[in-house]
Parts: C-alpha cells; sequence; structure tokens
C-alpha cells in the first residue's frame, strides 16, 4: 500500500481491561492506515455497535473473555450489516499464546492473531487481513446473489418455453423475463464478469426441467380453466426459486 492511497480501516477493540486496550489504542495510533478506533469493555457492546450503521472492519478480541462467549459473539456479528465484512482478529497475551490455543481459535472463526507485545509490522498484517477478508465476503455475497437470479432466469426460460408447447399467452412470462434481466445492463465490468462466468456454469449444467413442467397439457376449450393452470404454475416456479438448481 502507498503512503499516499492507503485506505483507513476503522476497528472496534474489546477488552475488559483498560491497561490493555489502552496498550492498544496506542498502538494503533503509531499505524496510519487506522482511521477511527473505538474501545469497548463488553461483547455486548460490540454487538450493538455492529448491528449499527457506523462501518467497522476490524474487530480486536481480547482472549480475556471466555472463548465459549467469543464464538457466540462471533456468529451473531457475523450476521448484522456491519460485522458481516468484519475481520475478527483475537488479541493473545503472552500466557495464552501456545500452539493449542492458536488452533483452538482457528476453530473458532478467527481470520487472523495479535500478540502482545504489538509492532507495526503485526498491526499492518492485520490491515491487510481486514481488506481481503472485506473482499472475499463481500464477493461471496455478490456470487450468491447471482446464483438466485440465473436460476431465476433458467425458471423463467423453462417457464417461456412450457407456456409456448401449451399454446398459452405468454406475454406476462416475457414481461418478468424482462424485469428480471433489466438488473443486468446496471452492473459494474466486474460484476458483468461474475455474472458471465456463473451464467455460463449454470446454464451448460442446468438440470432437465422440473416436474411442474411435466404435466399433462390441459387440452380443454375453457379459457378460465387454462389461465387457473397458468397461474398456479407461475405460483409454484416462484415458490421454488429461493434456490440454485442442483447440477445434472
Amino acid at each position: 500500500m502507498s503512503s499516499s492511497t492507503f485506505q483507513k480501516f476503522d476497528a472496534i477493540l474489546v477488552d475488559p481491561e483498560i491497561q490493555s486496550r489502552m496498550r492498544l489504542k496506542q498502538a494503533t495510533t503509531a499505524v496510519p492506515h487506522f482511521g477511527k478506533v473505538h474501545q469497548l469493555t463488553e461483547l455486548r457492546e460490540a454487538q450493538n455497535r455492529l448491528a449499527g450503521s457506523e462501518r467497522c472492519d476490524v474487530v480486536f478480541i481480547s482472549r480475556k473473555f471466555e472463548m465459549e462467549n467469543i464464538i457466540s459473539f462471533i456468529k451473531t456479528a457475523k450476521g448484522t450489516g456491519q460485522g458481516q465484512d468484519s475481520a475478527y482478529i483475537l488479541v493473545l497475551g503472552a500466557k495464552d499464546q501456545d500452539s493449542s490455543t492458536v488452533a483452538a481459535s482457528v476453530m473458532s472463526g478467527f481470520d487472523g492473531f495479535l500478540f502482545e507485545p504489538y509492532s507495526v509490522d503485526n498491526l499492518l498484517e492485520i490491515t491487510e487481513i481486514s481488506s481481503r477478508v472485506r473482499k472475499e465476503r463481500s464477493l461471496a455475497r455478490e456470487e450468491a446473489a447471482m446464483k438466485l437470479l440465473v436460476t431465476d432466469l433458467l425458471n423463467q426460460i423453462d417457464l417461456l418455453s412450457y407456456m409456448k408447447t401449451m399454446k398459452s399467452d405468454p406475454t406476462r412470462v416475457l414481461k418478468k423475463l424482462r424485469e428480471r434481466t433489466a438488473v443486468l445492463k446496471t452492473l459494474s465490468p466486474e460484476s458483468s464478469d461474475i455474472y458471465y462466468r456463473i451464467a455460463l456454469d449454470m446454464f451448460e449444467n442446468a438440470p432437465l426441467p422440473t416436474k411442474i413442467f411435466q404435466r399433462k397439457n390441459y387440452g380443454g376449450a375453457s379459457s378460465r380453466v387454462k389461465r387457473k393452470m397458468e397461474d398456479k404454475l407461475i405460483a409454484e416456479l416462484e415458490k421454488d426459486t429461493t434456490e440454485p438448481p442442483k447440477p445434472a
């Protein structure tokens, strides 16, 4: 990171002891990559802050808390608006720096560790971890959203094909398909790349149409009955678009 373009990282320090909390706060002031650094004494306070509107890139958590409480906190915090992209760093004192403690912490959802005494290099490494974590988690969410979008497009195309075989009016389905694809025009180049990659994979591996498209067509003369069947089919399809299709 160059000194003129580096990103500022806002952080939360959660430590029940004021002395160690102040030491870490002072250490972060020596690293210009840190922006706002808030000091908190309880995990509950941190959880409330992460549920708010103020951005947080890094959450430093002292090992002085019970590990059971820490694990519960991280699980809940990752579901909050600000905490979902935060990096969670365990702060270990000298007596906690054994391999078993570190190994157990890795399994608990931490993204990194900070060992006392703190150094500028250690804290710079934390900012790099935070940048990577935020990017990876944001990308994972975008990919999940794209998969849902492509799933919906696949189902709409299946429905359009089925409506044509039924000799039904496809106007409603075409309208819905246009509405779904309109968002593609607003994607950034990076998001478009993600969409094309996922769409290519999912279209190539799309399974056969679901069972709701394999029913016997209604061949009667009643347009009311036919319309009712179409409405039911569309409703069932929309109910089934909450999960991506499984590969064939």
